[in-house]
Formats: structure tokens, sequence, C-alpha cells
């Protein structure tokens, strides 16, 4: 049975280690057209664990995070979307199958058209096709995930960032400039004239109206706003609100909360941080690992609407894997409650056990063959001495004794009792005993501790203190 049961742990255990690699090769997630812009610029980070992802919009995975202060190169923009360079620590997957490795870190593409797809730091998607190579292409290699090689993200791979958590900053020069592609006009196309320069509102003296929102101002967190204010305007950016003071926009976003990250986790980022946890917790032990608890959180992202599908493939084989864990969790502690309480029976019984034999060898019952007082005998028959076994009121003989042992010499008028076999003199057809054990004991214990196959008719009658003495 415990076989048995061990056997469902390992196999739970060996399907969670298999499960993950499936999904991603499931369905890929072709991104939108992102037009490059005429020019890019730096932006800087203001925001911590603001998420990095592989398309613009939060159904698509998050490849990274960002802190405050962290530098970032834009080249386009979509909505409320920054198409970024990939920031160092970025990098992507290319099937193993098509690349030759030609060297040491290095590989060449040996096949048209191969899809180049956006890894993560935070989880193991590979489902969002950044570009594709051509054959001949050579390729950075740095290490390799089951069937792909991870490879420094090549030309033409970009990834995104809410424009709300990046303050921009100068324009980059001409030469850094992607080409850009031939894509509808209705993309925006960020053209910033001049550096950035914080709006003359510190001069302002302290009794000016409105001092806390001109404070404000001053922090890096206007960059969603300069950003409106900067680029030239196109059908997305002129959206953006305009009737209000530029400077009034950051006061209310540092107002709603210390962090700038939503309250109310988004599909897309209660998935990255499921998965995160996943792996995290997938390398202790199972019978430390949260189960229910993650059944019941990804059970609640799989009914969420706005959940991506190729996010609810992975979801649904993380249901699966976490069932079996918990199955086999609950079949252990079942097992181990069951072997702990036939361990505590057995100890209960060993105890009584114990108990038992003590009271046992209290109330402990000797049997001889017969009692009574030793006395010396008139006859002597064979080669061993006889003696008398007698009644110790009447004097009267009950059996004889036959030993050449000088030790029954000693005992002489003592109450004793005897082991050993009754046998018949053929002689004179006197009965007597071959004693294998002798010793003396209490006649007031006969009927008690002590009893006998023969014993002198008075002490059976209950007729008084038996006479010991010499007779």
């Amino acid at each position: 049975m415990a076989a048995r049961h061990l056997f469902t742990l390992a196999l739970g255990l060996a399907v969670s280690a298999a499960l993950p690699v499936v999904p991603v090769m499931a369905q890929d997630a072709p991104l939108p057209e992102v037009a490059n812009s005429k020019f890019n610029f730096a932006g800087t980070i203001n925001a911590n664990s603001v998420y990095v992802r592989s398309g613009p919009a939060e159904n698509y995975y998050a490849t990274a995070k960002l802190d405050t202060g962290a530098n970032v190169t834009v080249v386009g923009i979509k909505f409320d979307w920054l198409k970024i360079v990939p920031p160092e620590g970025s990098y992507s997957y290319v099937a193993k199958q098509y690349v030759k490795k030609t060297g040491e870190g290095r590989g060449v593409v040996e096949r048209s058209a191969l899809n180049v797809r956006a890894g993560s730091t935070l989880n193991e998607l590979k489902t969002t096709v950044q570009t594709q190579l051509d054959e001949g292409t050579d390729v950075k290699i740095l290490g390799e995930k089951d069937e792909y090689w991870k490879i420094a993200p090549p030309a033409g791979t970009y990834l995104y960032v809410k424009k709300e958590y990046v303050t921009p900053g100068k324009p980059l020069p001409a030469a850094n400039v992607p080409a850009v592609t031939d894509a509808a006009p209705v993309m925006e196309t960020p053209v910033i004239s001049e550096p950035i320069k914080p709006a003359p509102v510190a001069e302002k003296k302290p009794d000016a109206e409105k001092p806390a929102e001109v404070a404000k101002t001053e922090e890096p967190k206007a960059g969603p706003t300069e950003v409106s204010t900067t680029v030239t305007e196109t059908t997305e950016v002129a959206a953006a609100p305009t009737t209000a003071p530029a400077a009034t926009q950051p006061a209310e976003m540092s107002a709603e909360a210390p962090s700038t990250q939503p309250a109310k986790l988004s599909a897309a980022a209660e998935f990255d941080k499921l998965e995160g946890e996943f792996a995290t917790f997938s390398r202790q032990p199972i019978l430390e690992q949260p189960l229910a608890d993650a059944v019941a959180r990804y059970e609640a992202l799989a009914a969420d609407r706005e959940l991506a599908e190729s996010m609810r493939r992975v979801v649904d084989v993380r249901l699966a894997t976490l069932r079996t864990r918990l199955e086999a969790h609950n079949e252990f502690v079942a097992v181990k409650a069951s072997q702990d309480a036939a361990r505590e029976r057995r100890v209960a019984m060993e105890a009584e056990k114990a108990e038992l034999q003590e009271r046992i060898e209290k109330s402990k019952v000797t049997i001889y063959t017969a009692v009574g007082t030793l006395r010396t005998s008139s006859l002597q028959v064979g080669p061993s001495v006889l003696y008398r076994l007698t009644d110790p009121s009447t004097g009267r003989t009950l059996v004889y004794l036959r030993s050449s042992d000088a030790t029954y010499a000693t005992m002489i008028g003592q109450f004793i009792g005897v082991q050993g076999n009754v046998e018949v003199d053929s002689t004179t057809s006197l009965k007597y005993i071959s004693p294998t054990a002798t010793k003396i004991v209490n006649p007031s214990d006969v009927g008690g501790s002590v009893t006998a196959q023969m014993i002198p008719q008075s002490i059976l009658q209950g007729s008084g203190t038996a006479n010991v003495g010499q007779q």
C-alpha cells in the first residue's frame, strides 16, 4: 500500500517537471505592426518593478522588470505603450535544430524565415515572435533552454513598456535611429526638438496658488505629461488630456498611492506573478508547497475573461500539474496519519502488555508437585536416601522423597515445595518423588501464590497454623 502511494507521489512530481514546456510550443503570438519613429530618445524609468512586455498590451507576457533610474531607448509608440530596444539582460529564443553552432558563443542560421521569440527572466513562455532571421545570419549564443538557444536579441527585436512609467530625456543621434518601417501613418512618431527641461515654477513664492502641485512638477513622474506636450501631434497622442495644467497631472498620479503600479493586478500581471511564485515553490519539497492556495488562484485566473488565450493554455497545464501534486500530497498525508495512528496503537498495546506482565508477576502462582513438612524416614530402601513430606499438623506422610543431595538434610522440619515426577517403588509399592527443584515456602501462601498437586489435609481444611517443628 505504501509503495503505491510513493509511486503516485513520484508520478506527480515527474508530471509537474515535464509539463511546463508543452504550452509554450502550442501557439505563437504575432505582434501588431508598430512603426519605428523618425527620431528616438533616451528615457528613464520612474517607478519600481515596472514590467517590460513582449508586446504593446498587458495580455503579452512580461519579459523583465525595471526599477527607478533604469535607462531605455524609445524607438516608437502605440497608444499607451512605448516601443524600446531590449534593455540589458534581455534575450531571445531560436530553435536549436535550425542554428548551427560555429564556435564558442556563436552560431549561424541554416534556414530562411527563422522565428525569433521573446525570452523572459520571469517565466518560461516563448510564444511571442519578435522577428525572423534569414539563412546565413550570425547570432550570439548566450545559453540554451530545452530545444532552444538563448541568443542576444538581434537587430529588429523590440520590447514594450507603458509610457506613464518612462520619463523622456534627450533625443539620440540619428546614427542610433533604427530604420523606419512602412507602417500606416496613424502610428505615433515621437519627435523631440530639444531636451525636456523642468518648468521654471520653482521660482514662485511659497504662498503661490497651489504650491503642492507646483512642487510636484519637479518630480520625475511628470513623464507622461511631458511626452504629450513635446511629441509631434498624431492621432493617438492628441487624445491625451490637455485641458488641465501640465503640473496637475503628476500631482494626481503621485497622490493616488506611493506605487505607480495598479492596486488590482490585471489578468496578465497576475499571471506573471503566479508564474514567478510557481517557479519558486516548485523547488521546495512537495509537503511545503502551498498547493491548495495555488490551485485556487490559478482557477480564479482561468475564470478571468481578460486572460489571453496563450496564457490560458499555460494556466490549464499548471492546474493539471498542481492538482496532481495536491492529490499526491493528500495521499501521502493520509498514509502518514494512518502510520502514526498504527504506531500509537502499537505503543499503547506494548504498554498494556507490560502492565499485564507486571500484574502477572505480582500475582504469579507457583505450582509444585507436593508441599509439606520435610522429615526423615525410617525406611531406607535403595541406593539414595528416603525423606518424608508430611502434613505439618498431623505428621501423616503425603509422599516420600528420594535424593542423594545432602542439602535436604539441612531442610529437615521446614515446610517446602517440591517439583518432580511421582514414581512408585516396585519393591515397597511406595510413592516417591525424585525432586528436580525444591524451595522453602510459607504455608499461608498455599491456595494463593502457591499451589500443588498434593497438599496436606490440614491446610486444605484451613485447620490453622501449620506446625513445622520437628516431631
